[in-house]
């Protein structure tokens, strides 16, 4: 499992190097959402173009349908249990939204894919990848709405722009271009791996610029963040091992070890980006990604040793 310490390392290291220099002011902070932006707008819709068109020519035996279905239905159950505890717990309501998306959604595209690859070989990669485009669509719909809950915006985040956005369409064409085996030409496909390869240093360097505005003990300071990071870490990906060795029916073994994998992974850092395009909680959602990220070198190996 060196492969996870070694992942969450370099994701790490960057996030600390963007902390740097957003506290030196080499990068200054009115430039963080315009650096979002940039992430959000076109080098990740780039990487999912690019993550789906990858998969031509490539088989799985595993049914890709459970995958779906599974990582559908993971996010949901997470999304409901959080959603329940979140109020019995008296959450406050402008950090509710970050709760739920925190253990709803899980970094499944910037660690999962290499965590995949390194696991379970090629297959695994194109199951995490084929289930991140689930993660992807839930993002950008569901997870707008829950990171702007409770907060006056006046740009209104309407159904439309929820569904309806620059990484949803990248899900669409490059379906298109799987599905009908359209080929893209060599210098195009040069073109987008260099804008895709951007994506998972820079969003990482967005985590550290937001925890910058912070002073570094208040980055530890919100102690319930680390009961947070404890149900998006162990809780919810020891609930689905329990569930699938219940389950009345089989579940091919390597989608299993696919969905429990993604369970297991910190959350999802497309938040920070999204916090500071609407300008919500962008403090509780740079502390989610840096705690849950921190301590995911611990327990990914352990919850796959159990898994496995």
């Amino acid at each position: 499992m060196s492969v996870v310490a070694t992942s969450v390392f370099i994701l790490f290291a960057i996030i600390f190097i963007g902390y740097f220099i957003g506290k030196r002011g080499i990068v200054q902070k009115d430039s963080i959402p315009d650096l979002s932006n940039l992430v959000l707008m076109v080098t990740m819709p780039v990487t999912v173009f690019c993550s789906i068109v990858d998969q031509q020519g490539k088989t799985s035996s595993s049914p890709y349908w459970q995958i779906f279905v599974g990582v559908a239905l993971l996010h949901g159950l997470s999304a409901l249990l959080t959603f329940f505890l979140v109020k019995a717990m008296r959450i406050p309501e402008k950090d509710q939204g970050v709760w739920i998306y925190s253990c709803m959604l899980a970094n499944n595209g910037f660690m999962g894919l290499p965590l995949a690859l390194s696991v379970f070989g090629s297959e695994g990669m194109f199951l995490m990848a084929l289930g991140n485009v689930v993660t992807n669509l839930l993002i950008f719909s569901v997870g707008i709405k829950l990171l702007t809950w409770h907060y006056d915006i006046k740009d209104k985040v309407s159904f439309r722009k929820m569904f309806v956005n620059n990484i949803n369409i990248a899900v669409v064409i490059g379906f298109v271009f799987l599905l009908a085996n359209i080929p893209v030409p060599d210098v195009v496909d040069q073109l987008l791996t260099y804008l895709a390869n951007i994506t998972s240093g820079l969003s990482m360097l967005v985590v550290g610029l937001s925890l910058s505005r912070l002073a570094f003990r208040e980055v530890f300071q919100d102690k319930k963040m680390f009961l947070m990071a404890a149900l998006r870490l162990l809780a919810i990906p020891l609930l689905l091992i329990a569930i699938l060795r219940v389950l009345p029916f089989e579940v091919d073994e390597l989608t299993r070890n696919i969905l429990i994998l993604t369970a297991a992974l910190p959350t999802s850092s497309a938040q920070s980006m999204i916090t500071e395009q609407y300008h919500t909680n962008t403090s509780a959602a740079a502390r989610s990604v840096f705690v849950t990220t921190l301590f995911s070198v611990a327990t990914v190996p352990l919850i796959m040793m159990l898994a496995l």
